[in-house]
């Protein structure tokens, strides 16, 4: 992957140390991205993280390399709130997220495809059943169910993106963006879809989809450079963020050393319910 910026790069700890973030926010909520979050709910919804998936009948558990997949998520769409963010994503529906349960693989290798997956069906949630966990799945990748509600947020950029960057900030607004951007999420992990991603390794994962999906192995970032990559990376404006899973620990899920999990689809695949062409990519600190 690309170089990470460091923090004391992005803003001037010696000049302005009483300025606080209100300086910039005009600014800064020009570059805000609507997304919708998945809050930790009250009741028990049918929009869930974790727990067991509820399927109709002619959807099977997905494997990979022989193995079940450990599943993340549910997402009802008719229970996305009127009026929010869809980027082309079906009125109705479920989503279902699925991941490697070794976790072995994070998406920087071409060879990584299958280890993660995106279902779609147009089913409503009366059509489906909760499925008891496949022979082959680990107890410790069952996790702890959490209902959630999907809410309308705005997301910002973050600390890493150079429209931010370029602001200069002193240690205290530095510290007070990297609290606004959280805010946002109300004590939450930071569970989304779409918005602006949360990076924990690099904020060019749009470029790593791009890149990767395409043949080109990025865990030593030296395709970066290469003259495929060169030809590649306009294609990078065709990805979005679909989908934002955070660790979180009350449904057990740890990505990594305190993780993300991001899944990305192109726009013209959003368009066409093309949902088994998603990337996926794990950054953890």
């Amino acid at each position: 992957m690309p170089p990470v910026k460091s923090p004391f790069g992005g803003y001037n700890p010696d000049s302005g140390k009483d300025r606080n973030i209100e300086d910039h926010l005009d600014y800064l909520n020009t570059l805000r991205e609507p997304a919708i979050a998945l809050l930790k709910s009250g009741v028990k919804n049918f929009s869930r993280v974790g727990g067991l998936p509820a399927m109709p009948e002619d959807v099977p558990w997905p494997e990979w390399n022989g193995s079940p997949l450990a599943f993340l998520c549910q997402l009802d769409l008719s229970e996305l709130p009127e009026g929010c963010v869809r980027n082309g994503l079906p009125a109705t529906g479920i989503l279902y997220f699925f991941y490697d349960q070794a976790q072995e693989a994070w998406g920087f290798d071409p060879k990584d495809k299958g280890s993660w997956r995106v279902i779609y069906t147009d089913k409503a949630s009366k059509e489906c059943a909760e499925r008891a966990a496949p022979e082959g799945l680990s107890s410790d990748c069952v996790y702890n169910e959490k209902s959630v509600v999907l809410a309308p947020v705005e997301t910002y950029p973050d600390w890493q993106d150079d429209r931010v960057d370029l602001l200069s900030l002193t240690e205290r607004q530095f510290d007070q963006y990297i609290d606004l951007c959280a805010s946002v999420f109300l004590g939450n992990p930071e569970h989304h879809l779409f918005g602006h991603p949360s990076p924990v390794q690099g904020n060019d994962m749009d470029l790593e989809c791009q890149l990767v999906s395409n043949g080109l192995c990025c865990g030593d970032g030296t395709e970066y450079s290469s003259s495929k990559a060169q030809r590649l990376e306009p294609g990078r404006a065709d990805w979005v963020l679909l989908f934002q899973l955070d660790t979180d620990d009350d449904t057990g899920m740890m990505w990594g050393d305190c993780g993300m999990l991001y899944f990305w689809i192109k726009k013209a695949d959003l368009e066409e319910k093309r949902f088994e062409n998603c990337w996926m990519i794990l950054q953890c600190g």
